[in-house]
């Protein structure tokens, strides 16, 4: 007999992830707006260039404002938009979300869970999806893949959050905190 998942999104028999349905029914955690540097801003110019808005199941934000931490099985869904930037009335430099690029997909796992797989550890589990397929992670190792952007995360974190919470950009997340 099947183990009831404890994320609506992981194969409890092999811990694969995939993008969970119903995702964008969620509340909103926050929007991230992000501008390209260097190369990449030469070639594409000024402007946002990307937007991240990152959603989860409501009683995790519950149990965040409540706790302080994230509960095992929340799932935080960032969606990749390419961006584009015009000049408007309201200001010189507007932008707004195009199409999908992607998906970022992170599951809290406080009981260490899939130890074999390298999509697994440090409290959670990592994933990216492409556009074309939300259902097959192009992550291979968590460690090399997710873990360089995550990090500033822990530099900014509180000091008395939960060790694997400090991954999280939470300060980001107006919704978390107690109201």
């Amino acid at each position: 007999m099947e183990e009831k998942p404890f994320a609506p999104n992981v194969d409890v028999n092999t811990g694969a992830i995939r993008v969970p349905e119903g995702y964008t029914e969620w509340p909103t955690l926050g929007t991230w707006a992000h501008a390209h540097t260097g190369e990449q801003l030469e070639m594409i110019g000024p402007g946002v260039h990307e937007y991240h808005v990152v959603y989860t199941q409501p009683e995790t934000i519950a149990y965040y404002r409540t706790h302080r931490r994230f509960p095992d099985g929340a799932v935080l869904v960032k969606e990749l938009f390419n961006a584009e930037t015009l000049a408007m009335t309201t200001g010189p430099a507007v932008g707004h979300g195009t199409t999908i690029k992607g998906w970022f997909v992170l599951i809290r796992d406080t009981k260490g869970r899939y130890k074999e797989s390298p999509l697994w550890g440090d409290g959670w589990a990592w994933s990216l999806f492409n556009a074309d397929d939300p259902t097959r992670t192009v992550s291979k190792n968590y460690k090399t893949d997710c873990i360089p952007c995550h990090t500033p995360a822990r530099e900014l974190a509180p000091r008395n959050a939960v060790d694997a919470d400090k991954w999280i950009y939470s300060f980001g997340y107006p919704v978390l905190r107690k109201q």
